[in-house]
């Protein structure tokens, strides 16, 4: 059961199209130019396509995002295909699994792409996006951002942060979230431009979603939410027909509220899931970003700590792989039981979408 997971980004690779293969998917591959892993291997982002090329209906599934939180959503999709891969397209949909959308940052496990940028906050639909200010991320880099990593340092960093919250206001937490684009060194960059994996993500929705007229998606993701949690961020009108569809798939309330410090959802620049409609705008689109909770908060602001650190100051640390182990296993913990939940839910997920739009459209 849990061979599923993988420890690497060529072993992932590798199960993901052996299984998509053996569910008879067309698989296309989409190679990342000028680049290599970092066992040197070839990149790319590579999607398996399962379903008839005219379906009126269509769902695609992401994986690898945030790169390295990537193991958890490749390990759902290869679990989804070797169990329901075969027999899902006999609903006479498309179904577009996209494996590794940020292959460089799957490869080195860390959240960024190769400039540091966040994928999530790059799909921005306006330059002028990329050049306003964040007074929350400037209030709280100062504990983000180390020079150097301790235990003694993380805690002294974790209290000054929440006692910056305290002070201002928890919704600073989430201007911090948001994006930031004048620090490039620093978490939640938007980058000055559209990165290779934006570009590459906007033609795949071209290339296999174009014709739908109705889209269910799910962007796999971990570390919102408590050890064990799955969190659910439908970023609609909760009055739309489209939120509400998913909130019929998948049976959730507006807990995901109370992962976030302030209460509420911070306002997202830039997310990767909204590219779906850019591209398409006359489809009926529904979905959301799915969150499988690894710890506490402290943990979550301990890993978002360390991955910063190692890209910047400690990339040439004696004790660097160590370090990026540890980060691996605070986003995609090694715990069984949290593994066997995953595997469990992640594919009932999927399957409760097929199954939601299959018998119910967004547009009557």
């Amino acid at each position: 059961m849990f061979a599923n997971f993988s420890s690497g980004y060529l072993e992932a690779r590798g199960k993901f199209v052996l299984a998509a293969h053996e569910a008879g998917a067309t698989i296309h591959s989409y190679l990342q130019p000028d680049l290599t892993g970092k066992d040197g291997e070839p990149l790319a982002c590579d999607v398996a396509v399962l379903g008839p090329s005219n379906a009126e209906t269509a769902y695609i599934i992401i994986s690898g995002t945030h790169g390295a939180e990537g193991y958890c959503g490749s390990a759902i999709q290869h679990r989804w295909l070797v169990t329901s891969g075969r027999t899902a397209p006999q609903v006479g949909a498309r179904i577009v699994l996209v494996h590794a959308v940020s292959p460089w940052a799957f490869s080195y496990q860390t959240r960024t792409t190769e400039n540091n940028v966040d994928l999530n906050r790059n799909f921005l639909s306006h330059s002028s996006d990329r050049s306003t200010s964040n007074p929350g991320y400037d209030l709280l880099a100062p504990f983000l951002h180390t020079k150097a990593y301790s235990s003694a340092d993380c805690l002294e960093a974790w209290r000054g942060y929440r006692s910056c919250l305290d002070q201002n206001g928890a919704h600073i937490e989430n201007e911090l979230l948001a994006g930031q684009s004048h620090q490039p060194d620093g978490l939640f960059y938007t980058g000055t431009s559209p990165e290779w994996a934006n570009g590459c993500f906007r033609q795949i929705i071209n290339d296999h979603l174009a014709g739908a007229e109705q889209i269910g998606f799910v962007d796999w993701h971990t570390g919102v939410g408590s050890y064990g949690e799955i969190v659910y961020l439908c970023f609609d009108d909760p009055s739309s027909a489209e939120y509400q569809a998913a909130a019929d798939w998948w049976t959730f309330k507006k807990t995901e509220h109370e992962a976030f410090s302030a209460g509420s959802v911070p306002q997202y620049n830039g997310l990767l899931c909204q590219a779906i409609r850019q591209q398409l705008p006359t489809a009926k689109i529904a979905g959301a970003v799915i969150e499988f909770g690894t710890g506490d908060a402290y943990s979550v602001f301990r890993s978002d700590r360390l991955d910063r650190w190692l890209r910047f100051e400690g990339s040439h640390d004696v004790n660097y792989a160590r370090h990026r182990r540890d980060y691996c296993n605070a986003i995609c913990p090694d715990e069984l039981a949290w593994r066997a939940h995953v595997l469990e839910q992640g594919p009932l997920i999927i399957d409760r979408m097929i199954a939601g739009l299959s018998h119910k459209r967004l547009l009557a």
